[in-house]
This record gives structure tokens, sequence and C-alpha cells, in this order.
């Protein structure tokens, strides 16, 4: 006798339960998504304000010190580039990694070294050290000055203080000829040399001390130096002043003495107002030797590394070296090249 039974039942799906089930993780997707394409808007709309020197025309402290940021914005976007592509959005990938080179083309010449008027003039070694309030660590500059044989020191930050520790270490033994401006707190500035100075006056009173002397070298051709000190955009009220005063720095024509710009700028070549300057005959050490990007300050946590001091010459000089040392006690480090000048 052969017995039927029944097969076991399938099981019945409801499609809109499954919708429902498979909902959270759409939701999930959907939410990562919007958020990478916010971020690579936000590292859009900085390349375009870069690209187009937002800075230059808007008085905000936010954009001036987000544009000193270039260096880092690119590395976030590499790492949003390689995310994305992980993530599958290969179209948002391409996207992000289109700015990052576009901003990369921008940092090229700062990490390649351009080739040099051929200069064959005498040689000036210039240091540049901001002694932060006065607290730099003053037998580190005077060792600093003997071992490189520092011909100029240009000293933003300079205060009394200081004068008395600089010359306890040596400082007037190897550099006996000063234009010095010192103050309480940052205002001031100095100039020490090992050939005699004249004060001059190249530009209007700034908010900051700016001495600007003739290097009175051996021969017929002296030098004229401005020890620079520029008013930091640390608020808006202080961004057009900032401007102002980069743009209001001597300008170098072929008519006149060679001009040397030394000390801290508050501003790196990402700002417009500092490659205008650069735009007026001038060429940066850093930059000419390929150390564009080597950081001059840093305030950690609070301010990543930047390049923010310059020794930037008259484009008729050439630049033999230059090279970024540690300063203990600032917040900045020192700077020295070696001029050739016409």
């Amino acid at each position: 006798m052969v017995r039927w039974t029944e097969a076991p039942a399938e099981p019945v799906y409801d499609l809109d339960e499954a919708d429902d089930f498979d909902e959270p993780g759409k939701s999930r997707r959907g939410t990562v998504t919007t958020l990478l394409v916010l971020l690579a808007l936000v590292f859009l709309a900085y390349g375009v304000a870069r690209v187009i020197s937002l800075d230059d025309f808007v008085d905000l402290a936010f954009v001036a010190g987000a544009m000193a940021l270039t260096p880092y914005v690119i590395v976030g976007c590499l790492v949003l580039a390689v995310v994305t592509f992980v993530l599958r959005r290969r179209m948002l990938a391409l996207l992000v990694l289109i700015i990052a080179l576009s901003l990369s083309a921008l940092l090229g010449p700062r990490l390649l070294s351009e080739e040099h008027p051929q200069a064959t003039g005498p040689r000036l070694r210039i240091m540049a050290a901001n002694l932060y309030l006065g607290k730099a660590d003053a037998r580190t500059i005077v060792n600093l000055v003997r071992q490189q044989q520092v011909d100029v020191l240009s000293m933003p930050e300079l205060t009394p203080v200081e004068v008395s520790a600089l010359d306890s270490a040596g400082l007037a033994e190897v550099l006996p000829y000063r234009a010095f401006d010192a103050r309480p707190g940052g205002d001031g500035t100095g100039v020490a040399a090992n050939v005699p100075l004249r004060q001059v006056i190249l530009m209007p009173e700034t908010t900051l001390s700016q001495p600007s002397v003739v290097v009175d070298l051996p021969g017929r051709d002296d030098v004229e130096l401005t020890a620079v000190h520029v008013q930091p955009p640390l608020y808006d009220e202080d961004v057009r002043t900032w401007r102002k005063e980069l743009a209001g720095l001597p300008k170098a024509t072929p008519e006149d003495r060679v001009r040397i710009l030394a000390g801290d700028f508050n501003a790196t070549f990402d700002h417009a107002a500092f490659r205008n300057l650069i735009d007026r005959g001038y060429a940066d050490a850093a930059e000419q030797t390929g150390y564009g990007l080597d950081a001059t300050w840093s305030s950690l946590p609070t301010g990543p590394p930047l390049t923010l001091d310059h020794i930037v010459v008259d484009n008729r000089c050439a630049i033999s070296s230059y090279a970024v040392y540690g300063l203990p006690g600032s917040d900045h480090n020192a700077i020295i090249a070696e001029v050739v000048l016409p």
C-alpha cells in the first residue's frame, strides 16, 4: 500500500517585508555617500578659493588662515580619494583626485630648484630669526652666527632683555654693527651685521617695527635690507592691515640698489599678498633652492607647521644655499641664505 504525503509548503516572503529588511543597509550607504559628497564639495570650494585668490579681496581672518593650509588640504584630498575609491564611489574619487592634482601643481615650484641669474658679485650670508617675545635662546643664535659665518642678522620681536642676553652670549663680538629698535613684547625688531649699517626710511611706518638699513659693503655696491615683521591676520580687522603692509614693503627696481627683505612675513606662497610682493622684482630664497615647503613656524596643537619666514632677494641676485635651523625658546625656526650679489 502506497501512502501519499504532501510536500512541505514553500516559504512565502512578503516583498514589502524584504524591502523593509534591507532598508537599514540602504540608509547607511546613502548616509556615507552624502558625507563623502559633502567633503568633496568642501575641498572643491577650497580649491576654487585658492585658484581665484579669494584672500586678496575678502577681509576675513578665517580665509587668510585657511589659504596657508593648502599643503594639508592636498593630503586630505588624497586620503579622501583613496577612501571613495575603496568604497566604489569612483566618479567622486576621480573628482577629488583632480582637485588634489590641481592644488599640487601650485606647490610644485616650491619643491624644484629654479635657474638662478648669472650673479658673480660678493656673497652675503643673511639670517632671519623671530625671537618670540625675546624668549629665543641667545646662545643658539650666536652659535649659528659663528658657525654659519652670518654677515647680517634680522631679528623680529627683539626686546631689551633679549639684547642683553645676546650681548652676554657674544653677539656684539661677531656682529658689532647694529640698528636696533628693541621694545617690550613682540613689537621690536633689530638688524646686526659685521659691516657698517646706515638706517634709512624706505616705507611708511607700520604696526610692528620694520627697520631698513643700507649695508655698507666693501666697494661701491651697497645693499638695502629691510627687517620684516608684518602684522599677522589673526582677526578680521587685521586682514586689511596685513595685506597693506605686505604691499607697502619696498619694491625691487633695477635703477636702485639691490634690495633684500628678511624676517617674519606672516604669509606663505599660498597667500596672494605674498605672491604679489614676489612679482614686484623679488625671488624667495627657499623657493629658488627647492626648500619652499620647509616649515619655519609651528604652534602645535593650535597651529600646524607653516612657512611664514622668508629671505626675499632682488631677482638680480642668485641664491647659493638656504637652510632652516631649530631655535629653542621660539615658535619660529631660524633661516639662513647665502646671496650672490650681481
